[in-house]
């Protein structure tokens, strides 16, 4: 009976064994992306289906928990290899920059992320153009440099900002940074996608006639930092000397003062006609515009107080 009881466990565990051997004797490598929110019995199954496991329980022994990104896995590895690759070495990871940062604020997200120290930071912000770092969901390499990562936004800016949009500024007469500098404006003062057309010819009513933009957003640029950098803006921060300040120096600013999104670049481009020069936003973040600083004051008693 003994002997039987052995012969038995032996069996199972040569079955158990033979489960966490390779696949395949080929050293074909395969690319195996892991996308966001992806449940992870979802993802065994397919490891399964790729020839990458053999048994997707003894998997799931292993795999409690996988980061999404993409994978650099073997036909050949142990199972005990892969789950090694698959639980501490991704080549790839996914990254989500929403609309509206700053790029200090994108050098912070990237770095926690990439576990980046300070003289990569430093190379990434030395080569990230304000404004042009497009916002959107990104699979990028862990090693990159800092001038690399700047890169891959920069060149999905250039994508998006398409032909058709950078003719119909020309046949406006209206430079491509102009518009980028407008669309960043866009970004941070909108409180939906309904209200950037209406806050874009607002902008551009008040540049055409001469007036100085007071946009408190670009208040908040001035005098951000580390910790916070869009801060609630008091009535002596419009008084901070800067180029940036608005409220002080008329036309635009010198640059961008985050990086927007398609929507408020669309916006900045094609903006809605209006007769406007004066906006704010309710509690509920809709939006009243004025013809006149006196409707201004009215919107400001019927909406702020």
């Amino acid at each position: 009976m003994k002997k039987i009881i052995f012969l038995i466990l032996l069996i199972l565990l040569s079955i158990a064994i033979f489960q966490i051997f390779p696949v395949s004797f080929s050293s074909e490598e395969i690319r195996f992306v892991i996308p966001l929110d992806e449940n992870i019995q979802i993802t065994i199954q397919r490891l399964k289906k790729e020839n990458l496991i053999k048994n997707e329980k003894i998997a799931s022994f292993f795999l409690l928990k996988i980061e999404p990104g993409a994978y650099q896995l073997n036909k050949n590895f142990w199972l005990f290899q892969t789950a090694n690759i698959l639980l501490y070495h991704p080549y790839q990871k996914w990254i989500i920059l929403r609309p509206g940062l700053r790029k200090e604020q994108i050098a912070e997200i990237l770095a926690d992320k990439f576990n980046w120290d300070v003289l990569v930071e430093k190379e990434f912000l030395d080569n990230a153009p304000e404004g042009y770092l497009f916002p959107d969901t990104y699979l990028l390499n862990v090693d990159y440099s800092g001038k690399e990562f700047a890169q891959k936004l920069i060149n999905n800016f250039n994508e998006k900002f398409d032909a058709q949009l950078q003719k119909d500024l020309l046949t406006q007469d209206i430079r491509n940074d102009t518009a980028i500098k407008i669309a960043s404006l866009i970004e941070r003062e909108s409180g939906s996608l309904e209200d950037k057309a209406i806050i874009s010819g607002i902008i551009w009513n008040r540049l055409n006639d001469d007036m100085k933009l007071q946009i408190d957003a670009a208040t908040q640029y001035v005098i951000g930092t580390r910790g916070n950098w869009w801060p609630k803006v008091k009535p002596q921060d419009h008084k901070t000397e800067s180029f940036y300040n608005t409220y002080i120096h008329k036309g635009l600013p010198p640059g961008p003062i985050a990086n927007p999104s398609l929507d408020s670049i669309r916006a900045a481009v094609y903006p809605a006609k209006t007769d406007c020069f004066y906006y704010l936003h309710d509690a509920g973040k809709q939006i009243h515009c004025a013809k006149t600083y006196e409707g201004h004051l009215e919107n400001i008693n019927n909406y702020l107080k």
